[in-house]
């Protein structure tokens, strides 16, 4: 047999695999965790429940979404809890009325019930944000879509207002 024919095969998978290490350094996040940078507020809609915001850079922030329900809403149904994590960016520049930016967001999280039923899922959030420039306030719509991945595969929706106080 020939060895090159072994060889060169060899060389290229191993240098594929190398490629990230000599690639561009990598580059540490660096998050201000001072108050201003911190939003505590309300999600009305689906879930109904709290929400903190801290943002991470110019246009991308971490947000958790907690919501509960200890109500039963049926004979055989129990109470549950509902997180979610997502992490956004947002688009400024692409609605501007009459001077006010209203930046359009994306995002991508996880989703977990926790209860009489658990769930475990991924969650994309989309809409769109404003803060105010004369108090410290964030409105944000946003909808939601998502899969359900434990304990069966399901589309998952949601939706709401987040009403945000920056700290």
């Amino acid at each position: 047999m020939n060895r090159s024919k072994f060889c060169i095969p060899a060389l290229f998978i191993l240098a594929l695999a190398s490629a990230p290490a000599f690639g561009a350094p990598e580059k540490k996040l660096d998050v201000d965790l001072s108050p201003s940078n911190w939003a505590l507020g309300i999600f009305l809609g689906e879930p109904t429940g709290i929400t903190v915001q801290l943002d991470v850079g110019a246009t991308q922030a971490l947000e958790v979404k907690a919501a509960w329900n200890f109500v039963a809403a049926g004979q055989n149904e129990g109470g549950n809890v509902t997180l979610q994590g997502n992490y956004v960016l947002w688009f400024p520049g692409l609605l501007v009325f009459d001077g006010h930016d209203i930046p359009p967001f994306a995002g991508i999280g996880v989703e977990a019930r926790f209860g009489t039923d658990f769930l475990l899922g991924l969650h994309i959030p989309f809409g769109v944000r404003y803060r105010f420039r004369e108090v410290p306030i964030e409105l944000a719509l946003e909808l939601g879509a998502g899969m359900s991945l434990i304990p069966s595969t399901s589309f998952m929706g949601s939706g709401g207002l987040a009403i945000r106080w920056m700290l």
